[in-house]
């Protein structure tokens, strides 16, 4: 009689685990690259919004940045995936066309959410009268100089091309004297496709050149001023010898290195890259400038667009939880989380209007600078095939034309005939 009582006990027990078990809704986000301390962030805000929403339970994965469209996809078309994401804003044409991601904008209080970020940073998440995510971070490119090399030169920050092609030259030098050039002007992301592109690209909208016409159906990034800034790293390389040979296959991960370690006084970045030659060197100097403007341009040097690189959260269309993934997605961007960019050097910029007027943020080294070039700043065009066209037909050719196979010309057209291509195609 009591092993039944036990046995029913038991039973009862178990029905009633499961019966909590299913009435907890299980979410799936994926975090996508950021630095160890961005990561680290990500985890404790998870494991508090777990702690508060005790219907919901949230895993956290962390993905690769640079595998974030071979992942998405392979998921994504065998109707997985996460719940929610974070990936580049331009990402969201492409993938709301496929319909991959949800509109945020369905959800009845995003008016009220929408008012808590900046416009011009909201906008970038908008495709064809939808928002498909909350911005999570901002970048705005631009040239970082080694300070150390430069005042040991007595030089000051480029605002030119001339005086950028020049400074490189000066600082590209034998330093031990034994007939082996071991320091240069500017290093380059050639091992990193879509890096590369990132980096590029602000020279040509610096020039005033166009990646596409306004009504993104004409490609327009081999005009004449889109040549003359791929001209100028072309001779930088084949002329001037500034640009560090082994270029090609650098990531991150050398770049900072040679950065670090004066074997580089310049290079285009964004704001993770203080945080990440602090790492290597702590105290280590930089000045954070303005990429430079041709020199017929001078004049705009202030207001000259730069690129504008934006990561948000979007939640996957097919989700079986919307509201709650809604829930998540707020939480993580939320004014009181977004301060957290202004106290924490996660390596971006905060996109809420509260954090970035906060009196903490008077005291961001650069923010000034970022913010003011953030002003200016364009994003990709937002066309669903521009992802592919940056990084498997602009930067292979582009690469090509700086080491001399091609002239800047003919990289240019070539890869504007493809991208041309690709467009027509995708109507």
């Amino acid at each position: 009689m009591k092993s039944r009582i036990l046995l029913a006990l038991l039973l009862c027990l178990a029905v009633l685990a499961c019966t909590k078990k299913s009435d907890v809704v299980e979410l799936q986000n994926w975090n996508f690259g950021g630095l160890p301390q961005q990561t680290a962030f990500l985890r404790e805000r998870v494991a508090e919004f777990n702690r508060t929403h005790p219907g919901i339970e949230v895993t956290q994965s962390d993905k690769s940045w640079n595998m974030i469209r071979e992942i998405l996809y392979a998921n994504f078309t065998a109707a997985a995936g996460p719940d929610i994401m974070n990936t580049h804003a331009n990402y969201a044409a492409e993938f709301s066309q496929a319909g991959y991601y949800y509109p945020i904008n369905q959800f009845p209080d995003f008016p009220e959410v929408k008012q808590w970020f900046e416009p011009h940073l909201m906008a970038s998440t908008e495709y064809e009268g939808n928002y498909y995510g909350l911005p999570a971070n901002a970048i705005a490119f631009v040239l970082t100089c080694n300070q150390e090399m430069f005042d040991r030169a007595g030089l000051k920050p480029p605002k030119t091309w001339s005086e950028f092609r020049a400074a490189a030259r000066q600082l590209t030098q034998d330093t031990d004297g034994d007939g082996v050039v071991d320091q240069y002007g500017l290093v380059l992301m050639g091992g990193d496709k879509g890096g590369f592109a990132y980096r590029l690209i602000p020279f040509f909208y610096k020039a005033g050149a166009d990646v596409m016409s306004e009504d993104l159906t004409q490609i327009a990034f081999n005009s004449p001023r889109g040549v003359e800034a791929l001209q100028l790293f072309a001779d930088m390389h084949q002329q001037d010898g500034s640009i560090t040979p082994g270029f090609l296959a650098y990531t991150h991960s050398e770049v900072s290195d040679l950065f670090a370690n004066n074997k580089a006084a310049m290079s285009i970045e964004g704001p993770w890259f203080r945080r990440m030659i602090e790492d290597k060197v702590p105290g280590k100097g930089m000045y954070v400038v303005p990429v430079p403007v041709p020199d017929d341009r001078i004049a705009e040097y202030d207001t000259a667009s730069t690129l504008q690189d934006l990561v948000m959260y979007s939640i996957n269309a097919r989700s079986k939880h919307l509201q709650e993934a809604w829930e998540l997605v707020k939480f993580l961007r939320n004014p009181e989380s977004d301060q957290f960019w202004i106290t924490e050097d996660f390596g971006a910029l905060a996109c809420t209007t509260s954090a970035l007027q906060s009196p903490e943020a008077a005291k961001v080294p650069d923010l000034p600078v970022y913010l003011r070039e953030l002003q200016h700043a364009r994003p990709w065009p937002a066309h669903p095939q521009i992802i592919a066209i940056a990084r498997n037909v602009f930067t292979p050719e582009c690469l090509k034309a700086i080491v001399g196979e091609i002239t800047p010309q003919t990289a240019l057209d070539r890869a504007a005939r493809e991208a041309q291509r690709m467009v027509d195609e995708h109507r």
